[in-house]
């Protein structure tokens, strides 16, 4: 049966967020490689002249990977809770470095190469369409060549349900289906 190794997606989108939570009760949690692609815009990340708080939040999360794994999940985390779970405002520089400093990022090391951070996401983001396929998040990668675009009704799933929906994906991945699509 196909193993789930990555999954791409954005801070922004609740379906990512959705997945996230799906993934988060599965034991996979802990090797699962967090992918970012941006859905800020049309453009690769790195043309934008302008930041978005998609871009950094993607960016911090690139920097929380080099730091560690702990730290990465610890600032997915975070960052899906600033952006959906929360009243807070996420999309001031304040906020972001706040989510940063929270989980110990270096904000320095940060600010000093932030150019480096949204490369990261950019290339990420232009592997994730060139190798794999996706156009959108939240996107599954099961043994690193099958991809899987899905989109959940909603997170409230146990442990139990995850690992059924994780089993029926791997199964779904292999077959000769192109898409799959809930009408009613």
């Amino acid at each position: 049966m196909p193993t789930l190794t990555a999954i791409y997606l954005d801070f922004q989108d609740p379906f990512s967020h959705r997945a996230w939570k799906w993934v988060s009760l599965l034991p996979e949690r802990a090797s699962v490689e967090v992918r970012p692609y941006s859905l800020d815009g049309e453009s690769n990340p790195w043309d934008r002249e302008q930041p978005s708080t998609g871009l950094e939040l993607l960016a911090l999360g690139e920097l929380a990977r080099e730091t560690g794994r702990d730290v990465h999940l610890a600032f997915i985390d975070a960052a899906f809770a600033a952006v959906h779970d929360h009243e807070a405002d996420a999309s001031s520089v304040e906020a972001w470095l706040a989510l940063g400093s929270k989980v110990g990022l270096d904000l320095d090391a940060f600010t000093a190469d932030a150019e480096r951070w949204r490369a990261e996401v950019g290339l990420w983001h232009e592997e994730a369409r060139d190798e794999c396929g996706v156009f959108g998040v939240p996107t599954t990668v099961w043994d690193g060549e099958h991809a899987l675009f899905l989109r959940l009704l909603d997170a409230d799933l146990d442990a139990e349900r995850a690992r059924r929906l994780l089993d029926d994906l791997a199964d779904l991945v292999v077959q000769p289906v192109k898409e799959v699509r809930r009408t009613v």
